[in-house]
């Protein structure tokens, strides 16, 4: 199989198994979604018969693919900008959460994200 059809089985089989329930992990623990992207990450060297002194970063840019964490980011945004859209009443009759700033709280992923 070449490496093209690889990695487009990759992307459309094995990545959506992966994200499978993205917007709930933005609370997710570190430890966690390291474990995810390193399953990525052995599977995309696998792909491309890289060995251990290729460095990760470069295999995503030469195959112009995401990393993990910015994959998920992407899509848990396109999630909750589409919840406003939806005709789920229970859904929008939800209040945002938002974090006291005195509290301790995990790193999150979507941190940085502000809605528009």
């Amino acid at each position: 199989m070449t490496m093209e059809n690889k990695l487009l089985l990759y992307t459309a089989v094995l990545r959506p198994i992966l994200s499978f329930g993205r917007p709930v992990w933005r609370y997710a623990a570190k430890s966690n979604l390291k474990m995810l992207e390193m399953c990525q990450n052995k599977t995309i060297r696998m792909i491309v018969h890289g060995n251990m002194y290729m460095r990760n970063s470069d295999i995503y840019k030469a195959l112009k693919l995401p990393t993990f964490k910015s994959y998920i980011k992407k899509l848990a945004i396109k999630f909750f900008d589409s919840l406003p859209l939806t005709n789920n009443y229970p859904i929008l009759n939800l209040e945002s959460y938002t974090p006291h700033d005195n509290t301790k709280r995990p790193r999150r992923i979507l941190d940085s994200y502000n809605p528009p």
